[in-house]
């Protein structure tokens, strides 16, 4: 060997030599390897593998190169099949061996902190999430949806002051996620904070208008805060005015605050857009009778029966509003509707007693006739049906009928022609109630 080869020798021995010296210590331990398997050994026995056969000092970033791939990989796996426990254990070696530091090709340092606290938080460890998550902040200030995590990390464990702050922060970059501001106009609310609930709720619509569940939302907010929230209602009805939920939410806080008419043009103009929606015609006929407009509700129930004639409900409602107008016959015909629709049901047989009473209050003088009497009748058998059925919704009226001696009994079956006795019913007589189909059946004590 020449004296430069020497020389470079020498300098190469001193140079390696300094460097084991500065990693490893007398009683301390250096991990080795041979590039087939790795060992951590005392310093001595390390010293003498390096210098004798060929073993090497293994650093973290040989570790990395060895462990980071397959852990990057088994994490990936165990999250997509949700094992919760070995996907966070494995994110979690990952950190450890700071692999998030190594090779962004293989691991994404945005992923791996999200990731290892979502497989916590499935394991119910939100403590430990929080612990994750606040780690990664530190090495990621400005990453959003460890936020957002971290968040909804404090919301588990009732730490609201906490979970607070950090949407606070979400919101102060600029952060456009409704599910986020929702929870934190929600916590501001259980706080009492109306003012900054609102506010907040106002910066969703700003990006998200047509939110239907935030503008209730902040229609609840307002409510709460004592003031009035109908401009909320009508900048969402204004915005698009085709929508029959928003129409029909909107109308009824009109009629709320008694703008019935108001009301009704809102149903109108959205209803020529929604022909064939049912709940539009039922708002806008009971807005019509609301407003006393009744033949206009007939009108428009009749074109909602159209749509769904088995709804014998309809049927009483439309029977109902001519009942307002004294228009009985037609009112009749409906109710028959109702009861042949609902096949005798409690409710249809109460709301034909409640016809047959209406229309002899309305018919009968300061006498009653005997065709008063019959009629009267008639509404008290209705109410009996109905009240075996279960409903006793007319119960006043049939207690009045009750009280007042207004029914027709023995004394006015007698008085009847032999003819009408000889068929065994009567009918009432007189163009009040000439409409009137039905007969009264003699009783067995006539």
């Amino acid at each position: 060997m020449n004296n430069r080869n020497m020389w470079n020798f020498l300098i190469v021995t001193i140079f390696f030599i300094s460097a084991l010296d500065a990693q490893c210590r007398r009683g301390e331990k250096l991990r080795i390897s041979n590039g087939v398997e790795t060992q951590e050994l005392d310093c001595r026995d390390a010293t003498r593998l390096i210098y004798n056969e060929g073993w090497y000092p293994y650093s973290i970033d040989d570790e990395r190169d060895d462990r980071c791939p397959q852990l990057a990989s088994s994490a990936q796996q165990y999250y997509a099949t949700s094992n919760w426990e070995l996907s966070s254990n494995a994110y979690s070696e990952l950190i450890t061996l700071r692999c998030d530091q190594w090779n962004s090709d293989w691991v994404n340092p945005n992923d791996v902190y999200l990731y290892w606290a979502v497989a916590l938080e499935y394991l119910g460890k939100y403590e430990e999430a929080e612990a994750a998550l606040l780690e990664g902040l530190e090495e990621l200030p400005d990453n959003t949806e460890l936020m957002k995590r971290l968040a909804y990390a404090y919301k588990k464990q009732g730490k609201i002051d906490e979970m607070i702050i950090e949407y606070e922060r979400l919101m102060d970059e600029g952060v456009e996620d409704v599910a986020s501001l929702r929870d934190l106009a929600a916590a501001y609310g259980q706080q009492g904070r109306q003012d900054e609930q609102i506010s907040t709720l106002k910066k969703i619509l700003d990006f998200d208008p047509n939110n239907s569940a935030v503008q209730s939302d902040l229609a609840k907010a307002y409510e709460a805060s004592g003031e009035d929230p109908l401009e909320v209602f009508k900048d969402r009805y204004e915005n698009n005015v085709e929508n029959a939920s928003y129409a029909t939410e909107y109308a009824d806080k009109l009629i709320d605050n008694g703008d019935t008419d108001e009301a009704i043009e809102v149903l109108e103009n959205t209803l020529s857009y929604n022909r064939s929606n049912s709940m539009l015609y039922m708002k806008l006929g009971t807005a019509y009778s609301e407003n006393s407009d009744f033949q206009d509700a007939v009108d428009v129930l009749e074109d909602l029966f159209e749509l769904d004639r088995n709804n014998y409900r309809v049927a009483m409602l439309i029977s109902e509003n001519n009942m307002e107008m004294d228009e009985f016959e037609d009112a009749y015909e409906w109710a028959q509707k109702a009861i042949k629709i609902s096949k005798s049901n409690a409710e249809s047989l109460s709301h034909m007693g409640n016809l047959y009473y209406r229309a002899m209050q309305t018919c009968r003088g300061d006498n009653f006739s005997r065709a008063d009497k019959i009629v009267a009748s008639m509404a008290y058998n209705y109410f009996v049906k109905a009240e075996k059925k279960g409903n006793s919704k007319h119960f006043k009226q049939k207690n009045w009928l009750e009280s007042n001696d207004v029914l027709f009994g023995y004394s006015d079956w007698f008085m009847t022609d032999k003819d009408v006795q000889a068929t065994g019913k009567v009918k009432p007589s007189g163009r009040c109630y000439d409409w009137v189909s039905e007969s009264l059946p003699k009783q067995s004590d006539w």
